[in-house]
């Protein structure tokens, strides 16, 4: 393990103040923990998946104690269970991954989202600065996957009528079945309802449209007027447009309007078709193509020794970014999203 670095150096990384160099000494420091060993390796399955548990559900519980204007992230448990050093220093490394802070929004439909759910002082906003997909537990168990540069905000605990994120940037949702508390996400443009589903909302603080695309169920979207600081989130909005599988509906910014599609066969969706996977001691180098095909994707090797690396693995309903985290914790096989381009290194 490197030298230690300092809390103060740390704490400009989670707040995005280092400059090139430090950013460097500070992924360094945490990377160099994978080839650390680690009293957790020797444990059996089950001792292991109890102390799991139990570091996630503590991080959960005390995240408020952490400090009064940063929180380090509750540890998200992997579904491909590998458990290296990494927890160890859970919050350290949860702090390097993505920034835990109190949510201040202007927007009045935002404020009232967030009132009837919960105080600020009790919401959560993670954002992924990785070039990685970052995978999120809810409260209600529903997972979101974060694209680079996407920041979701949630409630500790949902309130009684309904279950309210915020989001900005990119997100995939598979939300947990609840028909007498519907799943509300506001962001910058449009306002998404769901009840249980999967979906992908992309809605940037930048940029002149914002989209949502139906993988499975159905959602309704509505513009987020912003104005209307007393309307009930629940009743239908103005102009809300119902969404069932394989459609997609697209705000555009210049004209005020949502304009409706499909998404056969779109390119961005495939990542989150849940495919049955199994490779029985096959080389990287055979791996790469079955995935490029199944996923609609271009995952470039970037080190050639990798092609050489064997797998064997039951990846039964996995969408990429798990089959990724998997490779990742397996065969110690790092990725970076570059543009279209998925680079294993």
């Amino acid at each position: 393990m490197n030298k230690p670095i300092s809390v103060e150096l740390l704490e400009k990384y989670i707040n995005g103040k280092c400059t090139a160099e430090e950013n460097a000494l500070v992924q360094e420091w945490y990377f160099s923990f994978e080839k650390e060993h680690d009293l957790i390796s020797d444990m059996s399955a089950s001792d292991q998946e109890d102390l799991e548990e139990h570091i996630y559900n503590h991080i959960l519980h005390n995240i408020s104690a952490l400090g009064s204007n940063t929180q380090d992230a509750p540890a998200t448990k992997p579904k491909y269970r590998i458990l290296k050093t990494w927890y160890a220093a859970a919050g350290v490394a949860a702090a390097l991954l993505i920034f835990i802070g109190v949510l201040y929004n202007n927007h009045p439909h935002v404020k009232n989202l967030q009132s009837a759910t919960a105080n600020t002082a009790d919401l959560v906003a993670v954002t992924n600065k990785t070039r990685q997909i970052y995978k999120l537990k809810l409260p209600d168990n529903s997972m979101v996957w974060l694209s680079p540069g996407a920041r979701l905000t949630c409630p500790k605990t949902f309130g009684p009528r309904f279950r309210a994120v915020s989001m900005s940037g990119e997100c995939f949702f598979e939300v947990t079945k609840n028909h007498s508390k519907p799943f509300i996400i506001n962001s910058r443009s449009i306002v998404t309802k769901v009840w249980g589903t999967s979906f992908l909302v992309r809605d940037g603080i930048l940029g002149n449209s914002a989209d949502v695309s139906v993988v499975t169920g159905k959602v309704s979207v509505c513009i987020n007027e912003k104005n209307k600081e007393n309307a009930d989130v629940l009743r239908p909005g103005e102009g809300e447009i119902m969404l069932y599988p394989h459609q997609k509906v697209t705000y555009l910014a210049d004209q005020h309007i949502l304009k409706t599609g499909n998404t056969v066969n779109e390119p961005s969706l495939q990542i989150w078709n849940r495919i049955n996977l199994n490779f029985d001691n096959r080389p990287l180098r055979e791996i790469i193509p079955q995935l490029n095909v199944k996923y609609h994707v271009h995952i470039k090797v970037v080190n050639e020794k990798l092609n050489h690396y064997v797998l064997n693995a039951d990846l039964a309903g996995f969408n990429l970014p798990d089959v990724l985290q998997a490779l990742k914790k397996s065969l110690n096989v790092d990725y970076e999203l570059k543009n279209n381009i998925i680079e294993l290194k």
